[in-house]
């Protein structure tokens, strides 16, 4: 049976060489197999076998035997994913590591923000306002703050159905690194039932529940990163989903403002979400 090549493209995605996956595919098809026939049957000229070969053997992922002809051996599958993962995880973290040394590169830039000085960048609409500005999210260093409300929750929940978890990826650089982060939803009467089918879509990407209170006020959302950097939404009920815009500003002492409103709305939220039941404002349903 033909070897549908499309199946297997995740592996480049991974750091493998087209005649590395082609290779590794062919061996896993023959369980063990020389180079001629892999050649033979995976479409890789002669001149790149080897190479190629030598590279899966120095990774783990494949075992060489020395022999004449050399012969090589296929890893079983679950071995050989569980090794590929480990790889791209290794990989992740040591670029993530890396890329440190970008902030502090940037940081010196002579256009850098000096003293109270303000900076602002614009993203219109709904998606840009998650890819842009709310990814920012899981690059914090200490801390996050987040104040949600309905718009929030459908522009998470748009991006996620066009394959951009933001949630979960925020999640991910919170377990890695440790920051904190506590968020709390704002919701009015009619809109109890979206909070709640947004938490059983993304309650395993949310903070613990120490960190998630719920309030039936409805102000203005907003996210706050390190004390640094502000996330403001603009909505309108005319504008397409409601998302027009948002802001993200460098602004330190805007950010203590908002800490400070945020802090004081935390102590009246509630930490269980049936309690807003007994609000006057709350959802009946």
């Amino acid at each position: 049976m033909p070897i549908a090549w499309s199946d297997f493209a995740l592996l480049e995605e991974a750091g493998l060489g087209s005649y590395e996956k082609r290779a590794l595919v062919t061996l896993a098809v023959h369980g063990v197999a020389d180079a001629a026939t892999l050649c033979r049957d995976g479409g890789i000229p002669t001149s790149k076998i080897y190479m190629a070969m030598e590279a899966l053997g120095r990774d783990g992922l494949v075992d060489i035997r020395r022999s004449r002809p050399r012969l090589y051996q296929s890893l079983p599958a679950d071995l050989l994913v569980d090794r590929l993962a480990a790889q791209v995880r290794e990989q992740a973290e040591r670029t993530a590591r890396r890329l440190q040394d970008v902030r502090t590169a940037l940081a010196r830039l002579p256009h850098r923000l000096q003293g109270g000085e303000r900076r602002a960048d614009l993203a219109l609409g709904s998606e840009s306002h998650v890819k842009r500005h709310v990814s920012r999210l899981a690059g914090a260093r200490r801390r996050v703050l987040s104040y949600l409300e309905p718009g929030d929750l459908r522009a998470f929940t748009q991006a996620q159905a066009t394959g951009f978890d933001v949630l979960r990826l925020i999640a991910r650089s919170r377990r890695r690194t440790g920051f904190e982060h506590r968020l709390m939803i704002g919701f009015g009467r009619r809109e109890g039932a979206a909070v709640k089918a947004f938490l059983r879509t993304f309650g395993e990407s949310l903070p613990d529940p120490a960190c998630l209170r719920y309030c039936a006020e409805i102000g203005h959302p907003f996210h706050l990163v390190d004390d640094e950097h502000v996330v403001l939404a603009v909505d309108h009920p005319f504008a397409g989903d409601g998302r027009l815009a948002s802001l993200l500003v460098h602004d330190e002492a805007l950010a203590v403002e908002l800490a400070g409103g945020f802090e004081a709305l935390w102590q009246r939220a509630l930490p269980d979400l049936g309690q807003i039941r007994a609000w006057p404002t709350a959802d009946r349903d």
